[in-house]
């Protein structure tokens, strides 16, 4: 590359150019399917704007938050590190601070800018939505902006990275909010925010020329004594007592505490809003409700680091040689990766379970959900409303931990192609899937042939299903990566969740509407199976090619 421009530019267009591309087709597919409808031997007649079509801005949301990973590399680099987590790869490259820092942040801002701006266009047009078309898009380049700053200055303690970032966001992000309450003019707004990106670019200028000489502060002998920092026992057997052990913990360091902290980073934002919805009740129904889903969401930005089997490489497909030499077989790797992903996503809801309901209590929305509640309890009793307010719990704890796990057999083969594959085919399908389902949306006679086809549909997925998990099964055995001890274990637990889970559906839904083979099936397909038993011959595969 001749400038820093270009090889930056390179960089992130080759890696993290789909969302963009992904959303603009998406909306464009969507806006010409929903304005425009024909009619054989009919003009072309423009569809009036509703406010169903207004949901199509929810993923430009994620993927701003998807870009703020990426351009403040968090999704490469251990959160809970003491040293800035700016790839060190790039501070060795020859070119000035001004241009590793400069560079970033430049096609950072611009990007999310640009996408807060085109969900402020579309808001407009063709939904009348009154949105200001200035302070958004500031608001978000100046948001990300701090938040590459002080994810890439050097901490003395461990952790303090996103314990300084989540507190410093949220007070510049409650600020802002205030200034929106009390109608601040938008001049006044800019001048706000404007200041924000230089000042921003000014501390992760100094934050990498630190990084860049190697100077990382140690503030722990402020706070622990002098000889543990000094001397810090070595690990003992009793502390890991086997190679499976050291797998796993190596494993959480470097990949589990991604998702707890980029959910306590996106997390005081959302809750924040709750004193917005004090006197509306559907709103705030909304805000607990996109509360509750961004562990899943993030978890599938955090899937993909999880599923590489070397992220913190340039060639992040490829199986880097300490693991390749483990003393362990590919199941035991796999099985690490697994149990991994149960504590993050353990330690996220963790979070979420204590966050919540006390922003519930500080904000004063408590008693609109005890009446929601109370209601519910009316409607069907006490006893189907704990355990269907428990099967959502551990639905959602269920789906984040898939979220992170069943991609593994893509990203462990160590083939790009097979990978970047996956997501064309992936995208094609979100491009495919909105019109269609705005059309079924539209038209009562789609939705009741739908409704009526279902559980043919749900039939075929199952059989798709069990017949690739008995192909994996067949290869697993072939390949001795686990005994016919372990499949028939893993088999028998498989079948007793199902049927748990199929024995709650029919206890909570006991009614004709819905017949007991359709709960079946939606049990069958709730549990994974299939993906995630064939990720140890992925990883197989790629270490001993």
């Amino acid at each position: 590359m001749r400038s820093p421009a270009l090889a930056f530019g390179w960089e992130f267009r080759k890696r993290h150019a789909w969302p963009v591309i992904a959303m603009a087709v998406f909306l464009l597919c969507l806006a010409v399917f929903r304005l425009v409808r024909y009619v054989p031997g009919e003009p072309i007649t423009v569809l009036p704007p509703d406010g169903r079509a207004a949901v199509v801005i929810a993923p430009l949301s994620w993927a701003f938050f998807y870009y703020l990973a990426v351009f403040s590399f968090g999704l490469s680099g251990n959160l809970g590190a003491r040293q800035s987590i700016y790839p060190a790869r790039m501070l060795s490259l020859p070119v000035k601070t001004a241009a590793l820092v400069g560079w970033p942040m430049l096609y950072g801002t611009m990007t999310v800018a640009a996408l807060v701006f085109a969900t402020a266009v579309l808001a407009r047009w063709p939904w009348k939505i009154d949105v200001p078309l200035v302070g958004p898009p500031l608001f978000a380049a100046a948001f990300l902006a701090w938040t590459q700053a002080l994810m890439w200055m050097p901490y003395g303690l461990p952790a303090a990275r996103p314990i300084v970032t989540v507190l410093w966001l949220a007070v510049f992000d409650a600020a802002v909010l205030l200034a929106a309450h009390y109608k601040v003019s938008e001049p006044v707004m800019l001048a706000i925010l404007a200041p924000q990106i230089p000042l921003a670019y000014l501390v992760a200028r100094y934050a990498v020329a630190r990084a860049r000489r190697g100077d990382v502060p140690d503030w722990r002998p402020r706070f622990m004594r002098t000889a543990a920092v000094a001397a810090p026992p070595p690990l003992s057997p009793a502390g890991i007592a086997s190679p499976a052990r050291a797998q796993f913990w190596f494993e959480w360091r470097r990949q589990g505490r991604t998702l707890p902290t980029l959910v306590g980073i996106v997390l005081p934002f959302e809750l924040a809003l709750f004193w917005i919805a004090r006197d509306a009740p559907g709103l705030l129904l909304e805000l607990l409700l996109l509360a509750l889903i961004t562990p899943p969401l993030l978890a599938a930005f955090t899937a993909s680091t999880v599923s590489k089997a070397n992220p913190d490489a340039r060639d992040a497909y490829a199986m880097s040689p300490f693991i390749a030499t483990r003393p362990l077989s590919s199941a035991d790797l796999i099985a690490a990766k697994l149990t991994m992903a149960i504590w993050s996503t353990l330690a996220t809801w963790l979070l979420l379970v204590v966050a919540v309901p006390l922003a519930l209590i500080w904000s004063g929305t408590w008693p609109m959900v005890e009446q929601r509640a109370s209601r519910l309890v009316a409607i069907v009793g006490m006893s189907r409303t704990v355990v269907f307010a428990l099967l959502v719990l551990a639905g959602l704890m269920a789906a984040t931990w898939k979220q992170l796990v069943q991609s593994m057999y893509i990203g462990l083969t160590g083939r790009e192609w097979i990978s970047k594959l996956t997501a064309i085919v992936a995208l094609a399908f979100i491009i495919f899937i909105g019109p269609v389902v705005q059309w079924v949306v539209d038209h009562n006679s789609a939705r009741a042939l739908l409704w009526s086809s279902l559980p043919a549909i749900f039939a075929v997925l199952v059989a798709c299903k069990m017949l690739a998990s008995a192909l994996v099964a067949a290869r697993l055995a072939r390949s001795e990566l686990l005994s016919d001890r372990t499949l028939v274990t893993g088999a028998a637990a498989w079948v007793a969740v199902v049927f748990t889970l199929y024995g709650v559906l029919a206890w909570l839904v006991s009614g004709p509407l819905i017949p007991r083979f359709v709960l079946v099936l939606l049990a069958i397909l709730a549990v994974p199976l299939a993906r995630v038993s064939a990720a140890p011959l992925a990883l197989a595969w790629n270490r001993h090619r």
